[in-house]
């Protein structure tokens, strides 16, 4: 299984390669009235309109840094997500790495864990020294 590694303040998160489509810089989003407070807002691409959903309000962190830096100096990565029901984008602070990882280094149980009704977890492995969870599914809030 080929996992995209990224940050996310100190924590560190992998996702299935085959579920993002693409991986951007991040850029002014218009905003959604009334959206779901994890949602940053949407964006034009590719003759799509896209949603993007802030990964730590998804997870209760602070604010970035850089969301208050104008979008030419920020750092964060919109990851396009596609989750075979929804395709959105999830900013995230920065992209670590691409690995490959077998099923059998999965630290964890044969249960996923789900972190929220919004984020499903399938399991931890370590790559390094560092602690990673693997997420198995991520939802967009309506």
């Amino acid at each position: 299984m080929d996992l995209i590694v990224f940050s996310v303040g100190n924590n560190r998160y992998a996702i299935d390669i085959e579920n993002v489509q693409r991986i951007i810089q991040a850029v002014e989003l218009t905003t959604i009235p009334n959206a779901h407070p994890f949602i940053d807002g949407m964006m034009s691409y590719e003759d799509s309109v896209i949603k993007v959903l802030n990964f730590r309000k998804l997870t209760n962190m602070e604010p970035h840094e850089d969301e208050s830096k104008s979008i030419e100096d920020s750092t964060l990565k919109f990851l396009f997500y596609d989750n075979g029901d929804e395709k959105f984008a999830i900013k995230v602070d920065s992209i670590d790495d691409i690995s490959h990882v077998e099923k059998s280094e999965f630290m964890t149980g044969d249960e996923d864990k789900n972190t929220s009704e919004f984020l499903t977890l399938s399991g931890v492995i370590d790559i390094d020294s560092v602690l990673i969870n693997v997420i198995k599914t991520i939802k967009l809030p309506s």
